[in-house]
C-alpha cells in the first residue's frame, strides 16, 4: 500500500488556494484541512487532442483515447492523524470505455481499433490485482468478447468457448505471436487499465513532493542503486528532478517538470529516462468547511490547458551474473498525456 504523508494537501490552505464554489472566506478564519475518506477520481485526454501513445519495444505501438475524453473512479483512503493518508483501494466504475488502436510495422493480428469497455465496476487494492469486475471488447465486424475478473485470474468468453487464466498466463498472451489476436488484445486492454492506474498513483504520490519542490527547487531524489554492474551506458544510481517553473507560492496554474535520469526501481526491474511535464496545477479548498475537495493537473473543462504530458522511456531490465542488461524488446516509449483530477464526491 501507498502511506504518504498529505502536506500537498496541507499546504493548500494559505497557499494561493482558490477556494469551491464561492465558498472563500478571510484568510483569518480558515477551519483546519479536512481530508475526507473517499473521493472521484478523473482521467481524461489532453484537451489539445493528442492521446497517450506507447510504442512497445518496436513490435507495436498503441493510442489510448479515453473515450469522451473521460474515465471515472473512487478512491479509498485511511485518514490518520496530521492527515497521513493511506490509499486502500480504488474502482473503475461500470460504464467507463476507453478505445485503443494498434498498429504494428509488419502487421499483426493484434493491430485493429478496438473500444473496451466496462461492464461491472473494476476493483482492487492498491498495487494489487483486481479482484472483481467484467469489461466487454468490441472491434468493429466482429463479434464482441468478454473478460471477467475471478479471484485469482480471469475467464475469457469468446465464440471459442469459455477459457479460464491465471494473471501472470493472461499478460503472457500479449508476447505470444502463436496466440489468436483476440486473446492478445484482451491481455492489452488490461495491461492498459493497469498502466493508466499505475501512472494514476505516480502522479499521486508526486503530488506529495510539491511543498519540498516549492521550498527547496529543484527537488532532486536518488533512485535505486543496481545491485551488479549496471546495463552498458547506464548510471549505478541515477536520479529523479522535480522543477517548479512558478515562483512566489504555489498557485493554480503552476507548471513543473518531472526529469529521470537513470532511475531505477530495484521492485519492478525498470529503469526510467525521460521527462514527465505537469501542467497547469489545480486545487480547491472549501473555506466553510475546510475540506479538499479538487486537486491535479489540466483541470476538466472544455479548453482547459495542460495535464500530465509525457515524454518518458521504461525499460526492463535483466540481471544475469551480477550483470543487468536491457532487452531489445524490452523498451516501452511514452508520449502524449492525460488530463487527472482528484475530487470530492
Amino acid at each position: 500500500m501507498r502511506k504518504y504523508l498529505i502536506c500537498f494537501a496541507l499546504l493548500l490552505v494559505g497557499c494561493g488556494g482558490s477556494g469551491g464554489g464561492g465558498n472563500d472566506g478571510p484568510d483569518d478564519v480558515e477551519p483546519p484541512l479536512v481530508i475526507l475518506e473517499n473521493y472521484n477520481f478523473f482521467l481524461g485526454n489532453l484537451n489539445n487532442g493528442e492521446l497517450l501513445t506507447a510504442n512497445v519495444g518496436g513490435d507495436f505501438t498503441v493510442t489510448i483515447d479515453l473515450d469522451d475524453g473521460l474515465l471515472a473512479g473512487n478512491l479509498d483512503l485511511d485518514v490518520g492523524a496530521n492527515n497521513t493518508v493511506t490509499f486502500l483501494s480504488y474502482l473503475l466504475r461500470a460504464g467507463n470505455s476507453f478505445v485503443l488502436t494498434v498498429t504494428s510495422p509488419e502487421g499483426s493480428e493484434l493491430d485493429g481499433t478496438f473500444r473496451v469497455s466496462v461492464m461491472t465496476d473494476i476493483e482492487a487494492a492498491v498495487d494489487e490485482p483486481p479482484i472483481s469486475g467484467a469489461v466487454m471488447i468490441q472491434l468493429p465486424d466482429v463479434l464482441e468478447f468478454g473478460v471477467t475478473i475471478l479471484a485469482d485470474g480471469v475467464e475469457l468468453t469468446s465464440l471459442a468457448g469459455t477459457e479460464q487464466y491465471t494473471w501472470e498466463e493472461f499478460a503472457a498472451l500479449l508476447d505470444d505471436e502463436q496466440a489468436a489476436g483476440f486473446r492478445r488484445q484482451a491481455a492489452l486492454s488490461f495491461g492498459v487499465i493497469e498502466f493508466l492506474v499505475e501512472q494514476f498513483f505516480n502522479v499521486a504520490d508526486v503530488l506529495d513532493d510539491l511543498e519540498l519542490v516549492t521550498l527547496n527547487n529543484p527537488y532532486i531524489e536518488t533512485c535505486d542503486m543496481f545491485t551488479g554492474s549496471p546495463p552498458q551506458g547506464i548510471l549505478a544510481e541515477g536520479n529523479v528532478t522535480i522543477t517548479w517553473l512558478g515562483s512566489g507560492e504555489l498557485s493554480d496554474g503552476d507548471d513543473f517538470t518531472w526529469a529521470f535520469e537513470n532511475c531505477w526501481s530495484q521492485d519492478d526491474e525498470e529503469l526510467l529516462d525521460g521527462t514527465v511535464t505537469l501542467e497547469d496545477y489545480t486545487e480547491s479548498v472549501d473555506f466553510n468547511t475546510g475540506i479538499l475537495f479538487n486537486i491535479g493537473f489540466g483541470g476538466l473543462g472544455a479548453g482547459e490547458p495542460g495535464g500530465v504530458i509525457f515524454d518518458l522511456t521504461f525499460s526492463e531490465t535483466v540481471e544475469g551474473q551480477g550483470v543487468w542488461t536491457i532487452p531489445t524488446d524490452g523498451v516501452i516509449t511514452v508520449s502524449g498525456g492525460l488530463v487527472l483530477n482528484i475530487q470530492e464526491p
